[in-house]
């Protein structure tokens, strides 16, 4: 895979995970891959080399766990809402593919594609004139927090993740919203994201 820009999409402090939230990194954020393998959204540690290369939802977990430092919870809310939209911004704005002959449902589709693989889960999809499901196969900001340790904001990052897909959707089809997940969902697992035509 290859990086199709040499400056990251784009880059946040990764907080310590302990109770002083220390600016420990700067991660960055890369759209990786090609026309046939697929597209990717990476976060990397400049010099930090292969082990600190990340997909999406490690970014999502960290960017949470850095809200910790926030006042209250409505501005880590409101800080990963505006992380997650920005993201879908940036994405949709730098994928390389041709969408000038495209439906707004073949765009989401495309686009919403890259963001699964940036997330390295396994998912079926189920797409109709005026609806496109996925389901995945286990909730990935889950599994990834249970692997590296960052659990404790799974909410937040769930939270990004919806802002990320109402971002994406307003860019690509924006006759198309989300209907999950939703940033009010109380549900934790993400097991389905679901866009219907409005």
């Amino acid at each position: 895979m290859r990086k199709f820009r040499e400056k990251p999409l784009l880059s946040f402090f990764i907080a310590s995970a302990d109770m002083t939230y220390n600016e420990i990194a700067e991660r960055e954020v890369y759209l990786l891959g090609d026309a046939e393998v697929g597209y990717a959204l990476r976060g990397e540690i400049a010099g930090c080399g292969d082990g600190c290369y990340t997909d999406l939802n490690q970014v999502l977990l960290e960017f949470a766990l850095s809200c910790e430092g926030c006042t209250d919870q409505q501005s880590a809310e409101a800080s990963i809402a505006k992380f997650g939209r920005r993201l879908g911004t940036v994405l949709a704005e730098n994928l390389p593919l041709d969408f000038s002959e495209s439906a707004d449902l073949d765009r989401l589709s495309l686009t919403f594609g890259c963001v699964l693989n940036s997330m390295s889960v396994p998912f079926s999809v189920v797409q109709t004139a005026d609806r496109l499901e996925y389901a995945l196969d286990y909730c990935p900001l889950c599994q990834s927090g249970q692997i590296t340790g960052l659990n404790r904001e799974l909410a937040l990052a769930r939270h990004g993740f919806a802002a990320l897909c109402q971002s994406l959707a307003g860019m690509v089809a924006p006759d198309w919203i989300v209907l999950k997940p939703l940033p009010s969902d109380p549900d934790l697992d993400l097991l389905a994201v679901q866009f219907v035509r409005g």
